[in-house]
């Protein structure tokens, strides 16, 4: 379903993102931070996902379509809509940070927002809409990633930098679609001692090279 022509901005295929909200374990209970949500179509599936006792937080950047999200989901007293920068808008605890649009670099706040086990779906995105579904777990101080598929999707506004997707283009050139050797996300700057086990490094933060067949293995 298309929801701005001019902008190339549609509501995406459901099945992808029932999908991508089945790799979230998404439970009763849950708080979800939503960020890009469209007419509010897939705030009503999240709503119905975490029951009367969850709470989706829907953001929408352009104030028409959160007036019409709004609208759309008057039934569903779970979701709060907000008018804004889905990057910035801080909410507290979350379990859920679900972004349905593209950046070269996550938000501090959906990090530092998640709790224990909180989970984080992002496509991380190139210059061309093209990229991977960035999955990050936390665990404790640390953050498990790995990539759930490929994906080409609208950019987020605020989360994009001309260079960073550059990169991002040059570290997914030759793999395999939506394959990408992660293992972890830290925030920061990689030390220098870090310097080969950096995949792709951003605004903020940097995506730790997973182990491959191959690898030498340090000896004890």
């Amino acid at each position: 379903m298309t929801i701005d022509v001019s902008r190339n901005l549609n509501n995406g295929m459901p099945s992808f993102w029932a999908r991508n909200f089945e790799h979230l374990d998404i439970a009763r209970g849950d708080r979800v931070l939503q960020v890009g949500a469209g007419a509010g179509y897939y705030s009503a599936v999240l709503a119905e996902i975490v029951g009367s006792a969850g709470r989706v937080t829907a953001v929408k950047t352009d104030p028409m379509l959160a007036s019409q999200a709004q609208a759309n989901l008057v039934n569903w007293p779970q979701v709060d809509v907000i008018s804004g920068d889905g990057r910035t808008v801080d909410v507290g605890e979350l379990d859920v940070v679900i972004v349905f649009a593209g950046s070269t670099h996550p938000s501090r706040c959906w990090l530092d927002r998640l709790i224990e086990g909180g989970r984080l779906l992002m496509p991380l995105t190139d210059e061309s809409w093209r990229g991977f579904l960035l999955r990050v777990i936390r665990r404790r101080n640390r953050f498990e990633a790995s990539s759930i598929g490929a994906v080409s999707v609208y950019p987020c506004i605020g989360g994009r930098d001309d260079e960073a997707g550059k990169h991002l283009h040059a570290a997914l050139e030759g793999l395999p679609p939506g394959e990408v050797p992660i293992r972890a996300l830290h925030i920061g700057d990689p030390k220098p001692d870090d310097a080969d086990n950096v995949w792709f490094q951003a605004a903020g933060f940097w995506l730790e090279r997973a182990a491959v067949e191959g690898d030498a293995v340090p000896s004890k």
